[in-house]
């Protein structure tokens, strides 16, 4: 039947601390995500009552959509299916991190943990309802710590899945390694910046150097049709890192480790904030980034914040750049228009 959907509402879930949702995806004006389960034990996962809300939900987003999905970018008019089953798992259920990010928007007061996923993932593969065409992906909290980690991503290699993990990239973990090197495993780091002070700044650890030479190891030895796994994500900050040099700085060092994809996104406090007028200086800041991507023959993605910001823009795109010219544009928008509003986690 043809409606307006989206893959996660048909056949996805995202298994968080207390609760398990349709899908993990940021909105504009903070609108939620779609509950499937409102409380649940980790171990023990009922599918079949995921499956009736999830024919509920479906059944609703064929007459209108769903209060929550209102706005976003992720629907699609769509021939779907009508089929119970899963495949796209979002793992987010624990808070632990090797990071503490000025920026995180985990809840430090929610419980750290529930019980082991594991088994309840293994009796969704043995009922046949888990289908492989779709995708893991790893958030939290930091994954490469999670117990059960490790075991998850070998179960779901085996699967034949495509996994995205989001890491801090302190921790290295040989399932990723294995995983990129059989094609199969995307890893996406987020250091914000190479100068080891501004990321302390940011991440509020001294891991600076770790986290790059990890990036290096990810990257060491990837096949060309492999190579573009290891994404590295710059989130611009306003404050903080939101100046060329630091950003040069940054495209330089992606493009001597022969990194080929790079992902932006802006700080979600200030971009929420300023959602109908971001300074003009961070849509340069993203213009140029792009511009260097293409140019070095990297793939460039917005995430979840920059995505809402750029689609609201009506500052208009920058493709012809003059570094010093630039510089200076940049760091006036910022004198005149930035009004910093970021909420930093103690």
């Amino acid at each position: 039947m043809k409606y307006r959907s989206c893959h996660l509402i048909e056949h996805g879930i995202s298994i968080d601390v207390d609760s398990i949702k349709s899908c993990c995806l940021s909105r504009e004006f903070n609108k939620g995500q779609p509950i499937l389960i409102p409380q649940f034990e980790a171990s023990i996962i009922n599918w079949e009552h995921i499956f009736k809300v999830k024919r509920q939900q479906r059944r609703y987003q064929q007459e209108k959509d769903i209060p929550d999905c209102e706005g976003c970018y992720n629907l699609r008019i769509e021939d779907w299916d009508d089929e119970d089953y899963i495949s796209y798992i979002n793992f987010d259920h624990w808070s632990q991190c090797n990071s503490n990010c000025i920026y995180c928007g985990v809840q430090k007061n929610k419980p750290k943990t529930k019980n082991n996923t594991l088994k309840a993932i293994k009796e969704l593969i043995k009922s046949g309802k888990f289908k492989n065409n779709g995708e893991i992906t790893f958030q939290g909290g930091e994954p490469t710590i999670l117990k059960e980690f490790e075991d998850l991503i070998k179960i779901f290699i085996k699967e034949g899945s495509k996994i995205r993990v989001h890491s801090s990239g302190i921790l290295f973990s040989r399932a990723i390694r294995n995983g990129l090197k059989q094609g199969c495993v995307t890893v996406v780091i987020s250091p914000d910046s190479v100068t080891k002070e501004t990321y302390k700044k940011v991440k509020r650890v001294d891991k600076s150097n770790k986290v790059w030479d990890n990036i290096k190891h990810y990257r060491k030895d990837l096949n060309e049709n492999y190579a573009s796994l290891v994404k590295v994500k710059y989130i611009i900050i306003p404050g903080i890192n939101d100046n060329l040099d630091e950003i040069n700085l940054f495209m330089e060092t992606l493009k001597k480790l022969d990194i080929r994809s790079v992902i932006v996104d802006i700080e979600y406090t200030y971009a929420n904030t300023h959602i109908n007028n971001i300074s003009p200086h961070i849509f340069i800041l993203m213009d140029y980034i792009e511009n260097f991507a293409k140019e070095n023959k990297m793939s460039f993605e917005l995430y979840d914040s920059a995505l809402y910001a750029n689609k609201n823009r009506d500052f208009k795109k920058i493709t012809n750049f003059n570094f010093d010219n630039i510089k200076q544009i940049v760091e006036n928008y910022k004198q005149e228009n930035t009004k910093y509003n970021i909420k930093y986690k103690n």
